[in-house]
């Protein structure tokens, strides 16, 4: 049982940080603007929204709630239930990880799904599609203009431009409907400072594409874990790891000194992680992903692309060093399982994971008593740096749901899907039906059951099936939820250790800089031949097959295959956004 709820969780945390890595490029994957909260559109100025219709059999929020004079709403909403009287049904298109504990009765009857119907009066056709073919599934019926009512995740799944989708008449804008919609627009517009979520929510000043799933409050996701109890036997603790020498130390002392060490640190595939960017105090951001480009960033208004700089070749020159020393595992772009093995039996000590694999991975190691992970901090080129881009805590989580222009009841489905984000919506679905996956004392605290503890798939895999999965479908989701247990109060204070780090994100690439059709198409156009020189040759310089020497020859090799004109189309993407600052 153990075993399978480690690689259970470990598997969960491999897909979030990758699900993600081929939106397109005219989605901002990395959106940390200061500016863009402040650069709200005014829709309806006005206190109020229209007056509701008193004879209506629907519920609907439109001209019950004050608004500011923006036109958006000032305070969340709580719907009179039910939202509908009219017994209609709408068809909603998703996945799940784990078919295998799916009722014989079917997916609807999930406890969750029949509480969501009870409360809104909504009748919902759950089409449920293998997570393997969702792609595919997806472009086949959006070829044959035949999409669901409401599609989750198709922003991941969409070929052409999200601007295509709306204008070709497939999805709806939902900017279009935002009336019916008051608290997934107050979430994404209420904080002045969260303009990561109002940038992504507002695809443009006059569009909105999707819900997208947002968490209660913004946090760091994950970072660098180490074995704590080495520490100790070292004579360290995590606060003595603060820069990249100390990180340097600390994996010396660990091969040097503790006896089942191999190679002390298992790097990510990807070098840095996507969206987590723990690796970038070198004033990069050092991913090289299998399916996309790495995320631009500007310094001193020049865009820029990570993997070909100076700074690049700095980072990699120290890397290249820490792996000829025999600190980075040489099979550091392996599969879970041989991941999994390395953490379990003690053969690495330093890895990027989450709180939620700390678990799993304690319990997994059987030839230590004293198993311990803990967190340390990003690590820093010197002790009072600030970081200038990535790692930020986030509100964004990767589930999402679009509509259908040809839904015939679309304020029907704007309010089914705003409802997710209320508070009773979203404590129903962040913790399920009462008791099966969680209790509620007087007090209102959560705290899960022995079905969820000791569910066959995991504690975090029964999450998804019986409550929200956030990784798929949309709603607002309390992180709480994932240490509601006793214990978990060390998992969850480590979200709080990881951001205690100075950050001015002065060299992010503004949230509200977008390419244009024409600009993602001609991106798209050089894109596959740079993903695969990246992967063929910047690894090779990590491991020695490729000198140091040969760094000029592969960046200009680089700008000759089209990262030259990317940076141009990317460079007048930001420059036309400065402009319309004024």
């Amino acid at each position: 049982m153990k075993k399978i709820l480690s690689l259970l969780l470990a598997a969960l945390m491999i897909f979030v940080f990758f699900a993600g890595c081929g939106e397109k490029e005219t989605v901002n994957t990395d959106p940390t603007s200061t500016q863009a909260a402040t650069e709200k559109p005014d829709p309806t100025a006005g206190e109020l929204t229209p007056d509701p219709d008193d004879d209506s059999p629907y519920n609907f929020a439109i001209g019950k709630y004050e608004v500011n004079e923006k036109g958006f709403p000032v305070a969340p909403y709580e719907y009179e239930l039910p939202i509908s009287t009219t017994d209609e049904s709408l068809s909603y298109w998703t996945s799940t990880y784990t078919p295998q504990y799916i009722p014989e009765e079917g997916y609807e009857t999930l406890p969750l799904f029949v509480d969501l119907q009870n409360m809104t009066g909504v009748n919902i056709e759950y089409v449920l599609v293998p997570v393997a073919t969702m792609r595919e599934q997806y472009t086949t019926l959006l070829a044959a203009d035949d999409l669901c009512d409401m599609t989750c995740n198709a922003v991941s799944y969409q070929s052409g431009t999200f601007e295509e989708a709306i204008e070709d008449g497939f999805w709806a804008n939902i900017y279009d409907y935002m009336e019916y919609a008051p608290n997934y627009i107050y979430q994404s517009t209420f904080d002045p400072a969260d303009d990561q979520t109002y940038a992504k929510v507002f695809y443009q000043d006059d569009m909105i594409v999707a819900f997208y799933t947002i968490y209660t409050e913004s946090f760091i996701n994950g970072n660098l874990m180490v074995r704590g109890d080495w520490l100790d036997d070292v004579g360290l603790n995590a606060d003595d790891v603060v820069t990249f020498d100390d990180m340097h130390n600390m994996l010396t002392l660990f091969k040097t000194n503790i006896e089942t060490v191999t190679f002390p640190w298992f790097l990510n595939a990807t070098i840095d992680v996507p969206g987590a960017y723990y690796l970038t105090a070198s004033d990069t951001i050092p991913v090289v992903n299998p399916t996309t480009l790495p995320p631009a960033y500007v310094i001193d208004g020049e865009v820029k692309f990570p993997n070909m700089n100076e700074t690049d070749r700095e980072f990699v020159t120290m890397i290249s060093q820490w792996f000829s020393e025999g600190l980075i595992d040489p099979e550091w772009n392996g599969n879970l399982e041989q991941i999994n093995a390395k953490i379990y039996s003690g053969a690495t000590g330093a890895r990027f994971m989450a709180p939620g694999d700390v678990l799993g991975n304690e319990l997994n190691t059987t030839n230590d008593p004293d198993v311990e992970w803990r967190p340390v901090h990003k690590p820093l080129k010197n002790t009072d740096q600030t970081i200038h881009l990535g790692g930020r805590p986030s509100r964004l989580v990767y589930g999402s749901a679009t509509i259908s222009q040809k839904c015939e009841n679309i304020p029907l489905a704007m309010t089914w899907l705003d409802f997710r984000y209320s508070a009773t919506g979203s404590v129903l679905l962040s913790y399920g039906s009462e008791g099966q996956l969680f209790t509620r004392d007087e007090n209102g605290k959560f705290t899960a059951t022995e079905f969820a503890l000791n569910h066959e798939a995991g504690y975090s895999w029964a999450l998804t099936l019986f409550a929200l999965n956030g990784l798929i479908d949309c709603g607002m989701q309390d992180n709480n939820r994932k240490y509601a247990y006793e214990g978990g109060e060390r998992l969850q204070v480590m979200h709080e250790y990881w951001a205690d780090f100075k950050y001015d994100g002065i060299y992010d690439m503004p949230a509200r800089v977008k390419l244009t059709t024409d600009q993602s198409d001609e991106v798209g156009i050089y894109r596959p031949d740079i993903v695969t020189y990246l992967n063929e040759n910047y690894f090779s310089f990590i491991d020695g097959s490729k000198p140091l020497s040969e760094w000029d020859s592969y960046v200009q090799g680089l700008k000759d295959i089209g990262m030259t004109r990317i940076i141009e189309i990317y460079q007048d993407a930001y420059d036309t956004y400065i402009e319309s600052l004024g």
